[in-house]
């Protein structure tokens, strides 16, 4: 029972970080990208003072500027793409991520791994149109980079240290780094009910009520099941972005979407089994 609770938990969190997909989108035809990023992750950082400790300060800070950059290029790009795109692809920092590990430190990548990058890469290229990379996806694939660097770093750094005051000081150094940049790039700044409404959705539920659902529902359950259930989000971004923003795919596109599927879903198997094939 504690298994189901925890998947059905797990869902709840992909549906939540799917559905902030074309609530930022919308919100972003009232702020600014680096407005509404320092905005959110500061309030958001507020939340994490009861878990913070100087310990984990400089490792929260170093995979903090990973996350920056990784927000900043998504929300960037949501404003040349659909919801449905940054949401797909986006999740393929699953799969991305073994390849970010054998870059960075060396980590041995299974052959099924690199046949998961070619699934993607081939998934990402089908949901673009099948020709040239927009940009919006474009700066969705190097945002998937960094959120695939952030998940190495964290998995470098977190060992000996409180995940929830890790968690903290990089919400914190990502709201820092993204109001900087803010006071020179900011063209449009209303506060109205969207941007409210992203802001709490992104902010309160989405980064804070999420980590710790993760954090709390991934022991009761097999990573297997964790890592697909998350990799959702794409697809729960695409109901909604069907449901809000009238987004619909062509078949060759969903044909992408099903490779990303797989592929993510191949991920998710080899980490869990440890097979090396």
């Amino acid at each position: 029972m504690k298994r189901i609770y925890a998947d059905t938990g797990l869902l709840v969190v992909a549906l939540i970080w799917g559905a902030t997909f074309p609530a930022v989108k919308l919100a972003l035809y009232f702020i600014s990208p680096l407005a509404f990023n320092s905005i959110r992750f500061l309030l958001t950082s507020i939340l994490f003072i009861p878990f913070l400790n100087l310990k984990e300060f400089r490792a929260g800070v170093i995979i903090g500027t990973a996350t920056f950059f990784g927000y900043l290029f998504q929300t960037v790009g949501l404003q040349y793409t659909t919801a449905t795109n940054a949401g797909f692809i986006t999740s393929t920092y699953v799969v991305l991520t073994p390849a970010v590990a054998f870059l960075l430190y060396g980590e041995k990548i299974k052959k099924i791994d690199a046949i998961s990058v070619v699934m993607t890469v081939t998934g990402i290229y089908f949901l673009s149109g099948a020709g040239e990379l927009r940009i919006g996806d474009a700066l969705m694939v190097m945002c998937a980079l960094a959120f695939a660097l952030e998940i190495v770093l964290i998995s470098r750094y977190s060992r000996s240290l409180d995940i929830m005051s890790l968690a903290g000081w990089q919400v914190f150094s990502v709201g820092v780094l993204s109001l900087i940049p803010a006071f020179f790039t900011t063209d449009r700044f209303e506060i109205n009910s969207y941007v409210v409404f992203a802001l709490a959705l992104t902010g309160f539920f989405a980064t804070f009520v999420a980590k710790v659902l993760q954090n709390r529902l991934q022991a009761y359950t097999e990573s297997t099941d964790a890592g697909i259930i998350l990799s959702m989000e794409g697809l729960f971004a695409h109901i909604f972005g069907v449901l809000l923003m009238d987004e619909n795919l062509t078949y060759l596109q969903y044909g992408g979407v099903l490779l990303l599927i797989v592929a993510l879903s191949l991920t998710a198997y080899v980490k869990n089994m440890k097979i090396n094939p």
